[in-house]
């Protein structure tokens, strides 16, 4: 069972909440009394090992999510309890062994007292990346480190993109293509309140995040900044536009973002936004008729999830939605050909209504097998980190092949 008052188990930014490396799957979680949960496997088993761990969480607030890493010599890494907090970060003195989680320890020790929205992510060549963001809403840097085997952790990036105390970057889950290279997108927020969120911009790197270039591979100065920062989309502040959204990379290098922001009627949908080599085409993907309007800060209770995005095997481009309109189940968008401009609806959880739920999946696990495997958690939030009466839930895994 996991705690499911908030939205803390389960929301988008929580990028590795189902990670696998080393012949193994992980979930990781937080349980009903805040503990950290560790749940491990080894595929096609559907057995699981359940760690619940000697330290716990503040499940009462939505950002202080749990996320779990493996470096490429098979150390598992968590990171967990940040909301402009100084920094919680474990790792195993033994591969793949989730019972030999040492104490907390510094990771870099610069620039670790104001964490916030931590991800593991891992490159093709077994080295571990780690994004957080250092200060607050509406003044915010996102940093970088690096973790090698053999010789941990080192900052690559302090910061690597700069809000200059005046706005803070809210990126996109980031992502690597097949050739190791590493796509960055985010948008700037003002303040923090929502409705000042704009401008989506975009940066890669085909040296593991030492330098970066625009799509057409002009140098990006660092750090990038408000007046330097290469414009994807020109969104403009009270577009409805929700932060830290989704990008994948097809197998032709090309980077795919997914969000949701307003349409002409001032609708929110949700839009995928990618690189056709040689410019940035948008596309409205859902045909929502219900409005609602961001706004405030804090965590707020959202009628429609932010959407993840993933590319099958076969070149298939799929959005991963929750609707509160359409029964608060799990819908898939799904666009084949060469242009992405239809978009067919799926609904694979009828009449399951999953609360605020964002999702999750297990981005090497698609990679290795066509398998998405999402975590699933029915969970409730309240506007601005108030707590809901939902008692503890369920979670498990859905795992879908995709065509």
């Amino acid at each position: 069972m996991a705690y499911a008052a908030t939205q803390v188990n389960a929301t988008v930014f929580r990028v590795s909440a189902v990670v696998s490396g080393g012949g193994y799957q992980y979930a990781t979680y937080y349980a009903p009394d805040g503990s950290v949960v560790v749940a491990q496997r080894r595929p096609p088993s559907t057995h699981w090992d359940i760690v619940t761990l000697p330290f716990k969480g503040n499940v009462a607030d939505a950002h202080n999510d749990v996320l779990l890493g493996i470096s490429g010599d098979g150390i598992l890494h968590l990171s967990y309890d940040h909301h402009a907090q100084p920094i919680h970060y474990r790792r195993t003195s033994r591969p793949h062994d989730p019972r030999s989680f040492g104490d907390a320890i510094p990771m870099t020790g610069r620039n670790e007292a104001h964490v916030t929205y931590p991800q593991f992510i891992n490159a093709p060549d077994g080295t571990l990346l780690y994004f957080y963001r250092d200060g607050a809403s509406g003044n915010g840097n996102l940093c970088l480190n690096r973790y090698t085997p053999g010789r941990g952790w080192r900052a690559m990036y302090q910061p690597l993109i700069d809000g200059q105390g005046q706005r803070n970057p809210y990126w996109w889950r980031p992502a690597f293509g097949a050739d190791n290279s590493l796509h960055l997108a985010w948008c700037w927020r003002d303040s923090g309140d929502a409705r000042t969120n704009h401008d989506i911009c975009y940066m890669r790197s085909t040296d593991g995040g030492a330098t970066f270039t625009t799509p057409e591979g002009h140098p990006q100065a660092l750090p990038v900044n408000l007046r330097n920062a290469y414009v994807a989309d020109p969104v403009p502040t009270g577009s409805n536009l929700i932060n830290q959204c989704s990008s994948t990379v097809d197998s032709q290098g090309r980077p795919h973002l997914a969000h949701y922001q307003s349409d002409p009627a001032g609708i929110p949908q949700y839009v995928h936004l990618y690189w056709d080599g040689s410019r940035w085409v948008r596309q409205i993907v859902s045909r929502r008729t219900a409005r609602f309007t961001l706004g405030g800060g804090g965590t707020l209770k959202i009628p429609i999830s932010r959407p993840e995005i993933a590319i099958s095997r076969s070149g298939n481009v799929y959005l991963i939605t929750r609707d509160e309109s359409l029964g608060g189940g799990i819908r898939l968008y799904r666009s084949s050909g060469k242009n992405y401009e239809s978009w067919d609806p799926i609904d694979i959880t009828p009449g399951l209504n999953l609360g605020e739920w964002e999702p999750t999946y297990d981005t090497e696990r698609l990679r290795q097998t066509g398998i998405l495997s999402l975590f699933v958690l029915n969970v409730q939030q309240g506007n601005h980190e108030t707590t809901t009466n939902l008692p503890p839930q369920e979670c498990s895994l859905l795992e879908l092949e995709l065509p």
